[in-house]
């Protein structure tokens, strides 16, 4: 894994990644490793990257070129799709681009990363200091156009930290329909991608047979229990 709190800020100029520094470090790791993965990138600079350079669709040639892998994972935080929590509490997440831009930023990222096979694990906060029922139904709306694009999207509960230490803990108390339904969807996105993923990219070959048949089997007891609980979910809201 090359590990960083964003690969491609590897020799940019302040928030502007740059080609050269990138394509050379990812030909270096090649030469040692048959596949590599990225601990972490921004949307932002994914969809800068690719937008001016290209670069995004140049470094998959590399990571790919040699055969033995054919997609790259990596983690990217998503965080919320609402644009006035963007403003909020993450106002220099979208740079370059405006902060009103920031569901589009997404949506252009994950649309990059699909067309040059980089599998992301998005990350969304549910129950951020300041957030409104609408903040969260702009997220599943964010969601849902994400459903295109080959990822897995990962919805987790605030835990005051840093800057929000002195918040309080968002805890099964404060969880409303609106968030139960950002599960529910993020839930079937999920089984969606991952069941293409282990069909078509990931465990190739005869030797992780077994493997792809138990993730198989896990994702359709997953989607069977899931049925019973939105089944109750249904029944219990209707009272």
């Amino acid at each position: 894994i090359i590990h960083s709190d964003d690969v491609l800020f590897y020799g940019a100029i302040g928030i502007h990644p740059r080609p050269e520094p990138l394509i050379k470090l990812h030909t270096l790791v090649k030469k040692y490793y048959k596949s590599i993965a990225w601990s972490h990138a921004s949307l932002a600079a994914i969809r800068y990257s690719e937008e001016k350079y290209g670069l995004i669709t140049k470094l998959m040639e590399i990571v790919t070129g040699d055969g033995n892998q054919n997609i790259l994972g990596v983690e990217v935080g998503i965080e919320t799709g609402s644009v006035r929590l963007a403003k909020e509490i993450m106002p220099a997440k979208s740079a370059p681009y405006k902060v009103d831009e920031y569901p589009e930023t997404v949506e252009q990222a994950f649309k990059i990363m699909h067309e040059n096979k980089i599998v992301p694990a998005g990350t969304m906060i549910v129950g951020l200091p300041e957030e409104t029922e609408d903040d969260v139904y702009k997220t599943i709306e964010l969601v849902d156009n994400l459903r295109p694009y080959r990822s897995i999207l990962v919805p987790m509960f605030f835990v005051p930290m840093g800057y929000f230490k002195n918040k309080d803990w968002f805890t099964r108390i404060k969880l409303t329909e609106a968030h139960i339904e950002l599960y529910r969807k993020a839930f079937w996105h999920d089984i969606y991608w991952a069941e293409d993923i282990i069909n078509h990219s990931y465990l190739k070959g005869p030797v992780y047979y077994p493997v792809r048949l138990t993730l198989k089997l896990f994702m359709r007891v997953a989607k069977k229990m899931m049925k019973k609980v939105e089944a109750n979910l249904e029944s219990y809201l209707r009272k």
